[in-house]
């Protein structure tokens, strides 16, 4: 069910342009934030715990706006997979640190990406695929079914999807060895045992340490990139940006830098980080930040 549903989304979005989507995700918001309690809870608790100094009429407001983001980046999905996988330099407006992405190839020393999630990925996975040997790693969904999808609409542009496992970390070092792009998704919650303790923005968060651990292995040259989302369907702007030297010093100072770069890059434009992911659900006292009142 899942799969059919995932696939609907597909063919439903492709058949918009992308400021009709846009139209329809606001709409689809407002009835998810009416009718959803847990979706509005986790949003309405990340807003909390990172913006604790806004109001609450504010953090609600920018609660609503982060979901209606996220809906957008789903029904973005058929547009930018079915519409402009051959041309995504259609739907690209603007890029900001540009030089930095080609200082850091120029090095020919491969090159570490850190891309949170934040506006749309899928736009900056099909443009970087223009880049010979670009690879991205990625978790698979429990579903077999929806993972085919993906696989098979992410790859479009030629790019390496590398899983994230034992085999997929050996053919990691590898494709950096061979002076190639690199991709992960750096603000995933890793498993209990798989991270440590850091903060980001203002909370404890269980963080993954491979992308660290990487960066101080191979001493690769890492950037932060994102795809921000321009307003009426205009297209996307993107941001690269150099990361701080302590991402390659000890372990705890890595992985603080990492954190401080996502939020750096989250400030770009708030409301388009994925809010609605439970990215605290784990803490060092047990407790349950996304519980639901009694």
């Amino acid at each position: 069910m899942r799969a059919f549903l995932f696939q609907f989304i597909i063919w439903f979005s492709s058949k918009l342009s992308l400021k009709t989507a846009h139209k329809w995700a606001a709409f689809m918001s407002r009835l998810v934030w009416r009718w959803s309690e847990k979706q509005r809870r986790i949003t309405t608790t990340n807003i909390k715990c990172c913006y604790p100094k806004l109001s609450e009429e504010e953090q609600q407001q920018l609660a609503q706006a982060g979901l209606t983001e996220t809906i957008k980046s789903m029904l973005e999905l058929g547009v930018i997979w079915r519409k402009y996988a051959g041309r995504i330099d259609d739907l690209i407006v603007d890029f900001h640190g540009l030089e930095v992405l080609e200082q850091a190839l120029a090095q020919q020393q491969g090159l570490l990406l850190a891309v949170p999630h934040f506006g749309n990925w899928e736009v900056l996975n099909l443009w970087l695929s223009r880049y010979d040997g670009f690879s991205f790693l990625y978790k698979p969904p429990d579903d077999k079914k929806i993972e085919q999808q993906l696989l098979k609409n992410r790859g479009q542009g030629g790019a390496n999807q590398i899983t994230a496992n034992a085999k997929g970390v050996r053919q990691v070092f590898k494709v950096l060895k061979q002076n190639h792009i690199l991709a992960i998704l750096p603000d995933q919650q890793p498993k209990n045992g798989q991270g440590v303790f850091s903060p980001f923005m203002g909370q404890s968060a269980y963080t993954m340490t491979l992308f660290s651990k990487i960066a101080m292995k191979t001493k690769t040259p890492v950037i932060f990139a994102v795809a921000e989302r321009l307003a009426d369907g205009k297209g996307f702007d993107l941001h690269f940006k150099v990361a701080s030297p302590e991402i390659y010093g000890e372990l705890e100072a890595s992985v603080n830098s990492m954190n401080q770069s996502i939020a750096e890059m989250v400030r770009i434009n708030p409301s388009q980080y994925q809010w609605t992911y439970r990215r605290f659900s784990i803490q060092a006292d047990d407790s349950r930040p996304y519980r639901a009142e009694d």
